[in-house]
């Protein structure tokens, strides 16, 4: 039996982000790192406790299926009692888990993944590849990981091996499995089901109040807890004032979402790293759009340092190209030579004919022309991106540019992308763990407009080349790194060269604990809770 410990407090994970194209928000502290922040010297006590036992947050009107959990509270549930295939580091590295071992074909249209045949599901039954199978299967029609597998064509398998056949090659593949398990046939789609059967270190309850640890978990007798509750908090209100109050003890927070929760100083916050990317798009088709020159010189016109450092208080990371910056295939001299210059900017414009042809101090984009204005669209609910987009518009202005900010609701901003009316906007989309953007330069069918956001106007099919030709490069793991990391510097180049991203740096979201109470806090990319069995719970 475990040994019991008195928690110093309730442990609740509130999960209050959600993301989406062009509205939400960022993050950062020192650059690129993860560790948490200092309290400046101060002595901080220990938080005082609330009760002896811990327990999470989740919402009942919404599933605890673990692939079709959209609310993030429920899904840090489920990060408890389900096993994802592999886990990704904050370097965006695989960490074996069911799968332990993996190999592919050259150009990455087959793959297969040997599996730890020890784990075992809840009911007692081992976990086997018809269980990955029907688990990868599941998810590839789901909302939660709409997209992940869209060059997924079938799969075989035996006990304990699963084979996957692309349609698109992609020798990263391995990274897009962080995604839960389920038992072959329990899949469930209604809230008031009970949820499917998982292998995670603790099981639900019959009535769905507790989660229970697991004594088939090879860890088991290192959990912290052998009980942990389910409660209900679903306004930021009563999350904050629970926390406050230490009936929660554990809470996860997006800084850059418009319902960020508001913790004291003296709280411990475990920053990590995400794949949700703040990037700028030119309208190809506008007045000024068409222009290679200004396209190109977009790149050196934002400041991403002070959208990381000062905007977003140190919970985001500058990037000047679409990959994280801690991952091994960053192409840190490129990135470098891409950085803000607002001297650079004015010397292509003008190198490219955008220029000051009747010395009024405005530039013109050719003689006789107006002086230049250009709209950047942006969603108005989310001050870090508004102020990311003043600055460019002050720095514009200090060259001769006029910049009109159309800072407008949600519903107005989408309607003005699909007219195409503006010439840059500001986004946000959440990449995938191979740092993928083929959704940006699809070329979107007239017949199916919502199948990706394309909304630069780009009809250019040789970005769809260079991202196809860096996805399939090299052999799978770290030997194939090298030629893999030259097909990213080639698709950048090319991007960037035409002007056709801009990247401006991604996310980083908090694990807040209260200080002194809980020990061995570990979260990464693609789960929060990792590691749970080292973490240590201190006890009053």
């Amino acid at each position: 039996m475990i040994r019991i410990k008195k928690i110093a407090a309730v442990a609740i994970l509130a999960a209050v982000a959600l993301i989406l194209t062009g509205c939400l928000g960022v993050e950062k502290v020192d650059q690129y790192s993860l560790v948490p922040e200092s309290t400046g010297g101060r002595d901080v006590e220990p938080a005082p406790a609330a009760d002896s036992v811990i327990s999470l947050n989740y919402n009942r009107k919404y599933s605890l299926n673990p692939i079709i959990a959209t609310n993030h509270s429920n899904q840090l549930v489920c990060n408890l009692v389900y096993e994802n295939m592999v886990e990704i580091d904050n370097n965006f590295d695989v960490i074996p888990n069911i799968i332990t071992d993996w190999s592919c074909n050259e150009g990455g249209t087959v793959w297969n993944f040997k599996m730890d045949t020890t784990h075992v599901f809840h009911d007692g039954t081992p976990v086997k590849g018809i269980d990955l199978s029907y688990s990868l299967q599941r998810c590839i029609f789901s909302d939660r990981f709409t997209g992940r597998f869209a060059s997924f064509q079938g799969c075989n398998f035996s006990d304990d091996s699963l084979e996957v056949y692309l349609g698109i090659g992609d020798t990263q593949f391995v990274k897009l499995l962080n995604v839960p398990v389920i038992k072959y046939g329990t899949y469930t789609v209604n809230r008031d089901d009970f949820p499917p059967i998982g292998s995670g270190p603790y099981s639900f309850s019959e009535d769905l109040t507790q989660i229970v640890a697991f004594e088939g978990w090879p860890g088991y007798e290192n959990l912290p807890v052998d009980t942990i509750y389910l409660v209900e908090y679903t306004t930021a209100a009563e999350i904050l004032s629970a926390f406050e109050d230490s009936y929660i003890d554990i809470a996860l927070n997006d800084p850059s979402s418009y319902s960020s929760l508001g913790f004291a100083s003296s709280d411990e916050t475990h920053p990590y790293a995400t794949t949700n990317m703040h990037y700028v798009i030119v309208n190809h088709e506008s007045t000024v759009g068409k222009y290679v020159a200004f396209r190109y010189a977009m790149n050196f016109a934002f400041d991403r340092k002070y959208f990381a450092d000062q905007l977003m208080n140190g919970n985001a990371v500058a990037s000047t190209v679409p990959m994280y910056p801690t991952c091994s295939l960053y192409p840190s001299a490129l990135a470098d030579s891409l950085d803000y210059d607002i001297d650079v900017v004015k010397r292509i414009l003008e190198n490219g004919g955008i220029m000051d042809y009747d010395d009024d101090g405005k530039l013109e984009i050719m003689q006789g022309a107006p002086d230049l204005t250009i709209t950047f669209l942006v969603c108005s609910d989310n001050s870090a991106k508004n102020g990311v987009v003043n600055r460019f518009a002050s720095d514009m202005e200090s060259i001769g540019i006029k910049v009109e900010v159309q800072s407008v609701v949600w519903d107005t901003y989408i309607e003005a992308l699909e007219n195409g009316e503006f010439d840059l906007y500001y986004g946000e989309m959440k990449l995938r763990a191979d740092f993928d953007v083929t959704e940006l330069f699809d070329i979107r069918p007239k017949d199916n407009e919502d199948r990706n956001i394309n909304y630069s106007g780009n009809t250019d099919a040789s970005f769809i080349t260079y991202i196809n030709n860096y996805l399939s490069a090299g052999a799978a793991g770290e030997s194939g790194d090298p030629v893999r990391k030259q097909k990213y510097i080639d698709m950048v180049k090319y991007i960037t060269d035409d002007g056709g991203l801009i990247t401006i740096g991604f996310e980083k979201q908090q694990l807040i604990v209260h200080r002194g109470i809980i020990r061995g806090v570990a979260p990464n990319a693609g789960n929060p809770l990792y590691d749970f069995t080292n973490w240590q719970i201190t006890l009053k």
